[in-house]
């Protein structure tokens, strides 16, 4: 029933408005295209020259240099502490081990004790 929230609450006028475009919109994907005309910059500001553009290629450069410079420390970072972490797993893991070991000795001597004791009884 939750799709039934859904289509309630629709934005039918907006639907109601892109699907009235839509016969514009396959009308103009219809028209045979013509030559290809040289695109032509629509703005007043010149064309950059080629020294402008080998500058912003070095300054791009660089900064990929420089990305490239932070994410391998960090990817260093993120090993030292994937590594500390792994140590501190293996501790908690040893531990957690040597305590299995007694609390499997104390049992094994509270049962022990227990036939003992049922024994002299």
């Amino acid at each position: 029933m939750a799709w039934w929230g859904v289509i309630k609450h629709a934005p039918w006028g907006e639907i109601a408005k892109a699907a009235s475009r839509a016969p514009d919109f396959l009308r103009e994907l219809r028209k045979p295209s013509g030559p290809a005309e040289p695109v032509r910059p629509t703005t007043s500001t010149p064309v950059p020259d080629a020294e402008q553009l080998k500058f912003e290629i070095e300054v791009l450069k660089t900064n990929l240099d420089r990305l490239r410079t932070y994410s391998e420390s960090q990817g260093a970072a993120m090993d030292a502490a994937a590594k500390a972490l792994s140590a501190s797993f293996d501790a908690v893991t040893r531990r957690i081990r040597m305590l299995t070991w007694l609390a499997a000795a104390a049992l094994a001597a509270g049962l022990t004790a227990l036939a003992v004791a049922l024994l002299r009884y």
